[in-house]
């Protein structure tokens, strides 16, 4: 393929404003950069820089698009941005994803995404901003609810329902609602016991995925019990209610035997009421009251501005040795 990028994409003006999406990926902003110039997504990557991967016109949906810096220029001309806007606009156009080297304009489109996956946004989200064809975000997870339009996407393809509509699981909106407080209230920590307890019965789900209660989810969504995008959905509320429990033994500080037991006790009460009392935590529980088996210094409510040291909170040394303050709720647990 020839390097035709200095005869056209300098040249080539926008003549229909493409708004941007928050966290969308690049390969998904070029694809309907293309479409509002009436080109095909192969036609406009010809035109910008020369590639090292066939354009199939699915990719926008299955990886991610990188360039350049001279590519970068080239669709910041396209788009009508400065470059250093279209980087503030699309978070893998900053300078540490883009290509290295001083060479002409070119792309790659590998299928492997580099630190996060490209999951579907909302079509209602997409449509209030004026975008009327299917668009894809950078998560660092797999997967994302729209507690506004009550939507749940991810990363898998080709799978109906692309886009799956949440009014008829409003335990899993609450539960994202109260996920969203834990985590505004007590910021960093609150986000880590979240993935504490999402990773724990995630665990739980991969070897009982036929517990009444997560089956009948499934159902109700239009999924199979059985699918690996399942998981994340039907566990929601049991994952938001076990990192409340978790955020309990953490508040009281209390490391000794007896109240290791008494924890346990009370969360096996509660898988019972959501229908694990055949599911055996056991280990898993035990698992994690070894990596906060040593309390961190700071309390969660230590007098005066106890609201401000709640947000800076750190959790228990065993946890903070091993979750990442930031990144996917893997990354972010203990419990991986």
């Amino acid at each position: 393929m020839a390097d035709r990028t200095g005869v056209w994409g300098p040249r080539l003006r926008l003549r229909v404003p493409v708004p941007h999406l928050a966290g969308e990926s690049t390969g998904s902003f070029v694809n309907r950069l293309a479409h509002a110039h009436e080109l095909e997504l192969g036609d406009l990557l010809d035109r910008v820089g020369t590639g090292r991967q066939p354009v199939n016109p699915r990719l926008p949906a299955l990886a991610e698009l990188y360039v350049n810096r001279a590519t970068l220029d080239h669709l910041a001309v396209l788009s009508g941005r400065t470059p250093h806007r279209l980087q503030l606009a699309l978070t893998n156009l900053q300078a540490r994803f883009l290509l290295p080297g001083d060479d002409p304009a070119r792309w790659q489109w590998p299928f492997e995404v580099r630190g996060g996956h490209v999951v579907r946004c909302c079509d209602l989200c997409a449509l209030a901003r004026g975008v009327g064809e299917a668009a894809w975000l950078m998560r660092s997870d797999p997967w994302r609810v729209c507690l506004r339009h009550r939507r749940f996407t991810d990363d898998h393809r080709g799978q109906d329902p692309h886009v799956v509509r949440l009014e008829g699981l409003p335990e899993v909106v609450r539960a994202h609602a109260d996920r969203l407080r834990l985590e505004r209230r007590f910021g960093a920590a609150g986000a880590e016991l979240f993935a504490d307890g999402f990773q724990m019965v995630a665990r739980w789900w991969e070897r009982t995925p036929d517990v009444w209660s997560w089956t009948q989810r499934a159902w109700r969504a239009g999924l199979e019990g059985r699918e690996l995008r399942t998981g994340p959905l039907v566990t929601y509320p049991e994952a938001v209610q076990l990192a409340r429990e978790m955020l309990r033994y953490e508040q009281r500080g209390e490391r000794t035997p007896a109240a290791r037991a008494v924890w346990v006790q009370d969360v096996q009460q509660l898988m019972a009421g959501w229908g694990l009392e055949d599911v055996d935590g056991w280990g898993e529980l035990a698992q994690w009251l070894d990596h906060h088996a040593q309390p961190a210094a700071a309390s969660f409510a230590d007098g005066a501005g106890g609201a401000r040291r709640r947000r800076r909170r750190v959790l228990a040394v065993g946890h903070s040795r091993l979750a990442e303050p930031s990144g996917s709720l893997r990354e972010r647990s203990c419990m991986a």
